[in-house]
């Protein structure tokens, strides 16, 4: 028996409960911002990001930003549009209103949920009705998800081990463009021969 079947026998003997995600999450809105104006207040110093449609980003200063809606606290925004997705984020940020994000009491619950998003994805990109080309949820296909709900040392152990996993995982990332660069440079340098002069044969 794993760590995580020794916690759901201790805590919850009669089995996990299920609940939708508005029953356990508070959804967080947006700021209402247009393309235009977030081209014009992106800079590299902002101390608030902006996340817009697919993986458009920006960094702004709050007082450029217009009726801001800032969230300061952990949380699982919902990228509703072009590219379905999640992200988690824990420091100054808001987003355009056509998306939302979630938060609870503690970081874990909300790492919890975005592991779970994270999980069933390709569920939710299957849901995206087109809007021409481009693919949209609704607010229900989040809101109204059935999603298991723990007890949250359960949720914390099984956030402790995909954080574990995670970090090993952009660890390899890292270690493996370090090596195809100087796989890269070697292969350049051993296979250089003009180093040795001559023109070669004819």
């Amino acid at each position: 028996m794993n760590k995580i079947d020794e916690l759901l026998a201790e805590f919850c003997p009669s089995g996990v409960s299920f609940k939708k995600v508005k029953e356990v999450y508070t959804r967080l809105k947006g700021t209402p911002i247009t393309a235009g104006k977030m081209k014009e207040i992106a800079c590299d110093d902002g101390e608030i990001k902006v996340f817009a449609g697919g993986k458009t980003v920006i960094n702004a200063h709050e007082k450029d930003i217009p009726n801001a809606n800032i969230t300061r606290v952990p949380s699982v925004l919902v990228q509703s549009r072009g590219i379905i997705d999640v992200v988690y984020y824990n420091k100054p940020f808001t987003f355009k209103n056509e998306m939302w994000a979630y938060t609870a009491e503690s970081e874990v619950e909300v790492k919890f949920l975005f592991y779970f998003f994270k999980n069933n994805i390709m569920k939710f990109r299957e849901s995206a009705s087109g809007m021409g080309s481009l693919p949209q949820i609704s607010l229900p296909v989040t809101e109204e998800y059935i999603m298991p709900v723990p007890p949250f040392e359960v949720q914390r152990e099984i956030v402790h081990i995909l954080d574990n996993f995670t970090e090993l995982t952009e660890n390899l990332k890292k270690e493996l463009m370090s090596r195809k660069k100087q796989y890269e440079y070697y292969r350049d340098v051993l296979l250089n021969f003009d180093r040795y002069g001559g023109g070669g044969m004819v």
